[in-house]
């Protein structure tokens, strides 16, 4: 058992992070963004160029974010993406032109790349502490159950949302993201990171340090890079189905007001993964992947018709899918990763993800056409 088990409270820690959870997945005026700036008079063009620059600014602040959640301290950052959260959605509603909407979007790819790989990596960390990191895919995949089930909850609630207006919506979110504030405030630094905060390293030294440690990974593991690149390709052919999906689904429902219904159903596959994430990681990672792979393929084929059903099922087994090889390529990486390196890995995995979307977009946009 760790010496220093009794400091962190595992249940007191999880309540905390399932708390983040929900209130990163429950956005209500951000689930439906695109919609509420039509409605405002931006055209499509500019939601376009809004879009392009979150992705910009996610691109390239997932590195530095891991970066600082490493220097820093997991607890300390997750604050600060709250915080960027809340902004965002403040800027959102008190915004009246294209360069506050512009701003309130890298706001929001920020709280996103300041919570990408640090929650994994504070999760990972507590469980370790605890000595029950045997325990850590169960965990994740009720964290991605309860952020998919928020996330649906929000986009079924899109017609309220309209009614109440955008400045009004964007205030709820501002609320949400504050209680989001509160559940980081409850979390515990794992014993790990305070005794990387403890090391009397001056700032460039630690940066240098963590840089060594995580090109050391990179250069000579093997297996963690085939992970990360496989679950990206994975991944981004399954995001992709998932979103030329909704313009199909939209064209092949018959009643209008069955499409939120209809997306929402398209969202409850990465909810169910945990189902099947247990009995994926008794696999060789190799065929866990290909089943994925070779499951994802066949979602491909399927979303290119036109029958509704077919359309939901291909929606709902790609979801599945992608996050059940997900959970389960986080548990391998995870197992991989030095704990003071751990937050920078993870986002490294997450830019191969974002390296594979840019190439494979446009080629399932003329697959999809």
């Amino acid at each position: 058992m760790p010496k220093n088990q009794d400091k962190l409270n595992l249940s007191r820690q999880k309540r905390a992070l399932l708390l983040l959870e929900w209130t990163t997945g429950f956005h209500p005026a951000g689930s439906v963004w695109v919609l509420l700036l039509g409605l405002r008079g931006f055209s499509l063009v500019e939601t376009g160029i809004v879009e392009s620059l979150f992705h910009v600014v996610s691109l390239w602040g997932e590195l530095p974010s891991g970066l600082l959640a490493d220097l820093l301290g997991r607890k300390r950052t997750l604050l600060l993406s709250q915080a960027m959260f809340v902004l965002c959605a403040l800027l959102m509603a008190s915004s009246g032109g294209m360069a506050g909407v512009c701003t309130a979007m890298a706001a929001n790819a920020l709280a996103y790349n300041l919570q990408s790989g640090t929650r994994e990596a504070i999760t990972y960390e507590s469980m370790l502490q605890a000595g029950r990191e045997e325990g850590y895919l169960r965990f994740s995949s009720l964290q991605n159950f309860l952020f998919r089930l928020s996330d649906g909850g929000a986009m079924l609630l899109a017609g309220a949302t309209v009614l109440l207006g955008w400045r009004t919506a964007y205030l709820i979110d501002a609320a949400v993201a504050a209680l989001g504030l509160c559940g980081a405030l409850a979390l515990t630094e794992p014993e790990a990171v305070r005794t990387e905060e403890k090391r009397p390293r001056s700032l460039p030294a630690a940066l240098a340090g963590v840089f060594r440690e995580a090109w050391a990974v990179l250069r000579f593991d093997r297996t963690a890079v085939r992970i990360m690149a496989v679950n990206a390709l994975v991944g981004s052919c399954a995001t992709l189905t998932r979103f030329f999906l909704q313009q199909r689904v939209g064209e092949a429902v018959a009643v209008s007001a069955l499409l939120g219904p209809a997306l929402f159903l398209l969202g409850l596959g990465g909810a169910l993964a945990g189902l099947i994430a247990g009995p994926l990681d008794r696999l060789p990672y190799g065929w866990a992947a290909a089943l994925a792979g070779g499951g994802v393929g066949l979602c491909v084929l399927l979303a290119r018709g036109s029958f509704l059903p077919a359309l939901l099922a291909a929606g709902l087994l790609a979801g599945l899918l992608d996050d059940a090889l997900q959970l389960v390529s986080d548990k391998r990486l995870n197992a991989r990763f030095p704990s003071s390196a751990r937050a920078t890995l993870v986002s490294v995995s997450s830019m191969a993800f974002s390296l594979v979307m840019i190439p494979l977009s446009p080629l399932f946009g003329w697959l999809f056409s």
